[in-house]
């Protein structure tokens, strides 16, 4: 049978479990943010990628997170296992990243950063856990103070980045992420472990489905392939004055946005419901598309970051919580992962095509793109019928 985790500490129970499990997220997450801000220079001025390579990598890097997730899942609910997952996929992203130091080309950095996205293999096992040693009343400030761990350790990885990328460079970098991946591994080998428990993985199930779901799920489809990634974001933007070492900073204001937005949009769509701050998130992004045509210098550049950071914002709380809404309790589980990876196979397509039309026709071209799906990802969204909620259908 599956297990459930729990600390040494024991019988303290879920605020320490929560807490163990947010220290290693936090420390993870300054790994991976120290990366973030100059992995789109990485990629296009010293390994030299096309914007077709870009887009795959970054793409690919969603649909192995997504898959890597469900997958995982179901592998810890049929061994019974729940700790080896979530060491290994810490040590697998700590890997990954040591590995971009000796990529030297697109088939070394995209096996590299395969490995990296292998290690989102830890996710839900530890969310099943935490949501295991907390009870109902509890569960939701559990799983906020992950998120905001998460986010602080996003920003605190990113200053750092900036601080320090001009003296260490990429190959410094890269050493210095390390480190907090490892202090992830040991925090979690040392301060956990399992026993038995029930199981949490109900599959991936697209039977079932009715009107509204459908709907939504074609909906979401065409928003996340409508869905450029922070790295074209800032390639184009550094066209308009800002030197590579200066990119950081974008990166920066794009995730404190995101930090200090989430919770707000979170709490508002309990109050106003989901589907009016999804098509808020739908509207912001089609709003980034469109300013990309205003942009004529570096100040202009930065609605850019604000408005994406705004849409990913009101976007990620919310977006599974409706089909959560919309579906029945004993098929939920299901769907929800049925959910989870339409949305990640959708990224692959969707950075391909926006790196193949920016390396053909132009930057511009791949913003017309969006705003037209993102478009039609609105309109169908407005067609959904919501109980209680329904403000905008």
């Amino acid at each position: 049978m599956p297990s459930e985790i729990k600390t040494n500490t024991e019988e303290s129970g879920e605020s320490t479990s929560t807490l163990v499990f947010g220290a290693a997220s936090f420390l993870n997450d300054i790994g991976s943010d120290l990366i973030a801000p100059i992995w789109p220079t990485y990629l296009r001025n010293h390994l030299f990628l096309n914007f077709f390579q870009l887009g795959l990598i970054d793409g690919l890097a969603i649909t192995i997170t997504a898959l890597s997730k469900i997958g995982a899942g179901y592998v810890s609910d049929k061994t019974g296992r729940r700790k080896p997952f979530i060491t290994l996929g810490y040590f697998m992203s700590m890997v990954g990243r040591l590995g971009f130091i000796i990529a030297v080309g697109f088939y070394h950095i995209l096996f590299w950063k395969s490995m990296d996205r292998l290690g989102k293999m830890r996710s839900a096992p530890r969310d099943a856990i935490v949501a295991a040693v907390t009870t109902e009343e509890k569960r939701g400030r559990a799983f906020g103070l992950l998120r905001a761990l998460d986010s602080a350790g996003a920003v605190v990885g990113a200053v750092i980045s900036y601080l320090l990328f001009t003296s260490m460079g990429y190959v410094g970098i890269f050493l210095l992420a390390a480190i907090p991946g490892a202090g992830s591994v040991i925090i979690i080998a040392a301060l956990v472990k399992e026993k038995k428990g029930k199981d949490v993985f109900k599959g991936v199930n697209f039977r079932g489905l009715d009107r509204n779901l459908k709907l939504f799920f074609l909906s979401s489809a065409l928003f996340a392939l409508a869905t450029f990634s922070y790295s074209f974001l800032m390639l184009f933007s550094g066209g308009f004055g800002y030197a590579d070492e200066q990119l950081p900073l974008l990166y920066i204001l794009f995730t404190v946005v995101y930090a200090v937005a989430a919770y707000p949009f979170g709490r508002a769509s309990d109050r106003i419901g989901r589907k009016p701050i999804l098509i808020v998130a739908f509207t912001l992004l089609i709003l980034t598309a469109a300013w990309a045509y205003l942009v004529y210098d570096w100040v202009t550049v930065l609605p850019l970051f604000i408005l994406f950071g705004l849409s990913t914002a009101a976007l990620d709380p919310v977006q599974t919580t409706l089909v959560a809404d919309l579906v029945e309790e004993e098929n939920r589980a299901s769907i929800l992962g049925a959910f989870q990876m339409v949305i990640g196979l959708c990224a692959l397509p969707a950075g391909m095509i926006m790196g193949y039309l920016w390396e053909t026709i132009g930057a511009l071209v791949v913003f017309q793109y969006s705003m037209a799906l993102a478009g039609a990802a609105t309109i169908i969204l407005l067609m959904i019928r919501v109980k209680d909620f329904d403000v905008a259908g």
